[in-house]
């Protein structure tokens, strides 16, 4: 399995790589270059804890695998919706890497598109949902 271990850096790599790939936005959305499809993203290039790491898109099945056999981690806040990332501050394997963001472009890009998110309504008060009419407090 091939491995990046050149001074090539990997934010470059990971955009040449989304880059080929159809109909790929490039975003900045948390601060980080994310790599999106139909407005949904499907890789992201962040900085964790002080290390640069890709996160990518990964079908629940396989991320236990990756996890266990080519030291991929569960990306933080997202891995519950099928996100794995890797160091990229150390020799990472390009080939796998690769094609997870192929697989995880062509699966998103079958999702629906997301609907854009209209003006948000302002908060209910706290006591609006229990509709209880105020009782006058008794006075002898």
């Amino acid at each position: 399995m091939e491995t990046m271990s050149s001074p090539i850096d990997p934010l470059t790599w990971l955009r040449s790589r989304c880059e080929s790939l159809p109909a790929v936005e490039e975003v900045i959305a948390w601060g980080h270059p994310n790599f999106r499809v139909a407005g949904r993203a499907f890789a992201v290039f962040e900085l964790y804890r002080g290390r640069p790491c890709i996160a990518v898109k990964a079908e629940r099945e396989e991320q236990d695998l990756l996890i266990e056999r080519f030291g991929f981690f569960k990306t933080p806040y997202v891995w519950k919706q099928g996100w794995v990332s890797t160091w990229v501050d150390v020799p990472f394997p390009l080939d796998l890497l690769e094609g997870l963001l192929k697989k995880a472009h062509f699966a998103t890009s079958r999702m629906p598109p997301r609907q854009p998110r209209g003006p948000r309504s302002p908060p209910k008060p706290r006591n609006a949902a229990r509709n209880f009419p105020i009782r006058p407090k008794h006075v002898p």
